[in-house]
């Protein structure tokens, strides 16, 4: 409620008083699924932002904020002068359809352009992560959830942002063999899943930029070099395929990244890397490891305070991973 009726005006006068300094920040948010209702974060792992909602914090940004392509950010935060707008990113995780369904023409109206994170996974048929698939699980009320995921039946109770927590902890071939689980008792893949290569051409030929966010979606922090090597590479060239367009920027999944992810990446021939931590960009962040805000699922105002309280905080180069964090 206080977001809702002071967050706007108190978080464009921080805004403002921060905007008479010299300060050299930016700020980097990131969305997933825009839908026609407001998701539940207490049941759903990634819920949806609901389409005005997400419209009305687009319009706030382009109105306060210099809107800028998230390649070209931190050389915005460089160039900016005391008095200048703050520079500002919009970024998309996931292979949704979404994106092009509801988010692009969004986007459009306001005439402004996003990068999407995608994996690439569904570009040519329908496929879901095995988060998505232990959301379908959950939603279908599927008896003894964490002893599918766990492959031992009758496994302790838990949450489903508790197993999500498990999966993402556990080994890629741990990991693909609950994802099987799950599959037989979610049921199929739905043909909606994923996001196919027409929509990923569309969001490029209407000037939104495609990165990558890993083929399979691993917890980067907890592969090998080898695995690690291999998730910057497998994958990628069919995306950019799909695309049109070189794929030089990676969101990591989840948010889970470190100084060797980030080493990893830049090895990849990749320029610019974004993690999940709450921090601004700066021209002492790393490349590779720049940060990014969650706008709120409720208020304008929340997103409102939240940017302006990140660009008055200090960056950071090197992030741990995000401790708790759910897929992203």
């Amino acid at each position: 409620m206080f977001s809702r009726l002071v967050g706007v005006p108190l978080g464009i006068a921080a805004m403002l008083v921060l905007r008479l300094t010299g300060r050299k920040a930016g700020v980097a948010v990131m969305y997933h699924s825009v839908d026609h209702r407001f998701g539940d974060p207490g049941r759903e792992l990634v819920p949806p932002h609901e389409a005005g909602l997400f419209e009305a914090q687009i319009r706030f940004l382009v109105k306060h904020y210099r809107v800028v392509p998230a390649a070209d950010l931190q050389d915005s935060v460089r160039a900016r002068r005391r008095g200048q707008r703050f520079p500002v990113a919009i970024t998309f995780d996931d292979d949704l359809a979404c994106h092009e369904s509801i988010s692009l023409p969004i986007l459009l109206r306001a005439g402004v352009s996003a990068t999407f994170f995608l994996s690439g996974a569904s570009l040519d048929r329908p496929f879901s992560f095995h988060f998505e698939r232990l959301q379908r699980a959950h939603d279908a009320e599927a008896s003894d959830l964490p002893g599918v995921v766990s492959g031992t039946p009758g496994a302790a109770r838990a949450s489903v942002h508790e197993l999500a927590l498990v999966m993402v902890d556990m080994p890629p071939e741990e990991l693909d063999a609950a994802a099987d689980r799950l599959l037989v008792v979610a049921g199929p893949d739905p043909e909606t899943a994923g996001i196919r290569r027409e929509a990923v051409r569309a969001l490029a030929d209407a000037g939104m930029t495609v990165g990558f966010h890993t083929l399979r979606h691993d917890a980067l922090t907890g592969l090998t070099d080898s695995q690690l090597a291999a998730a910057m590479d497998v994958g990628r060239a069919e995306l950019a395929d799909a695309a049109g367009a070189q794929v030089d920027m990676i969101g990591y999944p989840g948010g889970r990244c470190d100084g060797r992810v980030a080493d990893a990446a830049r090895a990849a021939g990749f320029r610019i890397g974004y993690s999940t931590e709450r921090a601004p960009v700066t021209p002492a962040s790393d490349p590779l490891l720049l940060g990014r805000i969650g706008p709120s699922l409720h208020t304008v105002g929340a997103l409102a305070l939240e940017a302006a309280f990140t660009l008055g905080k200090r960056g950071s180069g090197r992030p741990s991973p995000a401790p708790g964090r759910a897929p992203s």
